[in-house]
């Protein structure tokens, strides 16, 4: 523990009791309060992104970001051995589950920080379009090799339990691929009507164990991976963290995502962007592919495709909410 009380002696602070919570944090207490040391995986090439969202934190109060306090030199980071530590105030434990309230708590609490930190970007219609095109070919590419799999998976005499759930689950991974085709076409018809885009600040890897929440208030915390991006991958990268378990609360997620929309209303071409990138196929295929010569036990390779199936299906019923709650898009459009 000499390490850490050195780098604590940076920030003046004298602990009287050190507990190592995990690999990287760990929980002190001095005479006055508790505080919480991170051994973060940041880097030169990344820290300055990071410092940048405590400047935006302080600039657009932004409470729910939680702080990060100084070292005695006037910096909010110390390194040693070529590690970067961090200190914050102890504001309890990680999220282990989530209910409706704490749902919307953190709905609005994300959408208030990608409403304040809000930037306007024009994408040129010939680098969006040719982008997404590709995607959607790639799509397509999918659909026949899922077809491909699955057939080849029923001339087998006996099929192995993998085999046999993916033939059970053809039917809407297909749909899935479908959907995520038609809803490119949207997007693109969006695009060529407005070449704008948002982009805000986004923690870049959102999930229950990087919320924090005390009696009055939520706080996201590790923002090692921050970015400045469009909203809706803050909310995939979420959604796609939060929906493996075959206990997610997604319908709860949906109940709760006006909350979001109340701070932070996404646009039509954002909420395709949302429902594109949750309807991503790609991982479930690179699994097909790597069964025939997979190293993992049959169980793990069930237990992989159900986690991501799982978030594929939040996917369909998103993209089904959607349609439901904000889509007025009128296919006759396209025709026109």
């Amino acid at each position: 523990m000499d390490a850490i009380k050195t780098i604590l002696n940076a920030y003046s602070v004298q602990p009287f009791y050190i507990e190592h919570e995990t690999g990287h944090l760990f929980r002190i207490q001095d005479g006055h309060q508790q505080y919480a040391l991170k051994q973060s995986d940041l880097s030169e090439q990344t820290v300055s992104m990071w410092e940048k969202v405590f400047r935006e934190a302080y600039a657009e109060n932004l409470y729910t970001i939680l702080p990060v306090y100084l070292t005695t030199e006037g910096n909010i980071y110390k390194k040693h051995h070529d590690r970067i530590y961090y200190l914050t105030p102890w504001r309890g434990k990680a999220l282990t589950n989530f209910n409706e309230s704490s749902i919307r708590d953190v709905f609005q609490s994300l959408g208030t920080i990608h409403a304040k930190t809000k930037r306007v970007r024009n994408i040129p219609n010939e680098t969006f379009i040719d982008r997404f095109t590709n995607y959607q070919k790639e799509t397509e590419e999918r659909q026949k090799k899922l077809l491909h799999f699955v057939e080849n998976y029923e001339k087998n005499h006996y099929m192995s339990p993998f085999e046999l759930l993916v033939c059970t689950q053809y039917r809407d991974i297909d749909f899935a691929l479908k959907e995520s085709m038609r809803r490119i076409d949207q997007l693109l018809y969006e695009q060529k009507e407005d070449e704008a885009w948002n982009y805000s600040l986004c923690h870049g890897n959102l999930q229950a164990s990087h919320i924090l929440s005390s009696p009055d208030q939520i706080f996201f915390i590790n923002w090692e991976d921050a970015m400045y991006e469009y909203p809706s991958l803050d909310l995939s990268i979420f959604f796609k963290n939060e929906t493996s378990m075959y206990d997610a609360p997604t319908n709860l997620f949906i109940q709760a995502f006006d909350s979001y929309m109340n701070e932070n209303e996404l646009s039509k071409k954002e909420l395709y962007m949302l429902a594109i990138q949750l309807l991503d196929c790609q991982p479930y295929l690179q699994l097909l592919e790597a069964h025939g010569n997979s190293k993992e036990t049959m169980i793990e390779q069930i237990v992989s495709l159900q986690h991501v199936f799982r978030r594929i299906l939040f996917g369909l019923q998103l993209s089904a909410y959607i349609e439901q709650e904000y889509d007025s898009f009128d296919i006759d459009d396209l025709e026109s």
